[in-house]
């Protein structure tokens, strides 16, 4: 969903200053908003920037294998 979309659809709750203090968001749109949340505390794990930046360079570095399939790939990892 884009953020046009999440804009229209959202209802804000004001204070007596007219000030926003808190949202209305439909249910498919917080779950939307939740998981995006959970996929980016992955991302910025310390360990996962680490693999990040290490494949990055292999794949610079030309250190890359192709596979015809998934199943190969795994074959490969488990030797």
């Amino acid at each position: 969903m884009s953020t046009l979309e999440i804009q229209k659809n959202v209802k804000y709750i004001n204070d007596y200053r007219n000030k926003p203090i808190e949202v209305i968001v439909p249910v498919k749109i917080f779950q939307e908003l939740l998981q995006l949340k959970m996929t980016m505390e992955i991302f910025e794990q310390e360990d996962v920037q680490k693999s990040i930046k290490r494949a990055k360079r292999e794949i610079r570095a030309g250190e890359t294998r192709s596979f015809r399939s998934g199943q190969e790939a795994i074959e490969w990892l488990r030797r």
